[in-house]
């Protein structure tokens, strides 16, 4: 059975949607790409996606979401796409019994973490691998976190959190300013975020933070960039350090996500590692040995909600009737 066995799996966010078929025999294959501007609804993207000709039996579902998950009730963080798992499971065309599981996104990166192969990964920092717990930070249109456990991952919304003290106190000093504006975690690191510290920096009101990465890669001479990467690089790198102690990430941080890898992509990345390893505290000696790395394939959470949707529809199919 194991060899028929098939699902769906995807990664929804506020943008686009991958959709693909996974299996233990054909991994993950079929993958398409879909502009969330084109559709009303994630049911719409669904059933275009299984619009396909010879789509296989279908034994369950697993998408991962950018937004809170909440049970089996999902609402995207930004797009105005909201329902259940139960929703979904009534508009495919699923096999009898079967099941769709919705996940927030950086849940899916914490379930892909033992799959992830090496050209997926790029190592920012050698270190010492213990315990059994590892954490994922994705750092994108929004931010947030999730904890893998032996392989089992705890989801949270940490992106709504307060700033931590450190990097509040740094962001001070580098806007020479107390009242900074930035309130939560998700409004400074996220791509929006650098954009606004971009600006208060004097930037450019108009560029976006691709450009502004860009721009730092270029070396333009007196551009607000030179600052502006710099300091949001060793931002990171206060909040990285604050996350040790927090989660007790023995086996690395593994951070994600398209301004994580811009970023982190940079010479800025020794910014990065001074400020992760600087801060002085009763954990700095464990933070200092903590792996870091950076997932730099954009599809990776893909690859998560395959290896959940595969051992949920296994657990079904071998479970007595």
């Amino acid at each position: 059975m194991a060899a028929d066995l098939t699902v769906l799996v995807g990664d929804v966010g506020g943008s686009n949607t991958r959709l693909a078929l996974a299996g233990p025999e054909i991994g993950v294959t079929a993958l398409k790409h879909f502009s969330n501007d084109s559709y009303g609804s994630l049911q719409d993207v669904l059933t275009a996606y299984c619009e396909q000709p010879d789509l296989p039996d279908l034994h369950g579902c697993c998408l991962a979401v950018a937004g809170p998950v909440f049970g089996d009730a999902y609402r995207l963080t930004n797009r105005d796409w909201q329902g259940t798992a139960q929703d979904l499971q009534d508009s495919l065309p699923l096999m009898p019994g079967a099941r769709v599981h919705v996940i927030n996104d950086l849940a899916a990166l914490g379930h892909a973490l033992p799959v992830l192969m090496p050209g997926q990964l790029l190592s920012l920092r050698a270190g010492r691998q213990q315990g059994a717990q590892s954490l994922v930070a994705g750092v994108g249109t929004g931010f947030n976190i999730a904890l893998s456990v032996a392989g089992q991952t705890v989801e949270a919304e940490l992106g709504h959190a307060s700033l931590p003290d450190i990097v509040s106190r740094e962001l001070a000093l580098i806007l020479d300013k107390q009242d900074h504006g930035f309130a939560s975690v998700e409004e400074l690191f996220s791509g929006r975020g650098l954009v606004r510290l971009h600006r208060a920096l004097g930037g450019d009101p108009s560029e976006e933070g691709s450009q502004i990465v860009g721009a730092f890669m270029d070396g333009a001479s007196g551009h607000p960039a030179e600052r502006t990467v710099p300091s949001w690089a060793r931002l990171l790198g206060l909040l990285g350090h604050e996350l040790v102690p927090a989660y007790m990430p023995g086996q690395g941080v593994f951070f994600a996500g398209s301004v994580a890898r811009g970023v982190l992509g940079t010479e800025a990345r020794a910014d990065f590692l001074r400020a992760f390893s600087e801060p002085d505290g009763r954990l700095s000696q464990r933070s200092g040995e903590v792996p870091l790395w950076l997932i730099t394939d954009d599809a990776a959470g893909v690859s998560g909600t395959a290896r959940y949707a595969i051992e949920a529809a296994k657990a079904r199919l071998s479970s007595p009737a």
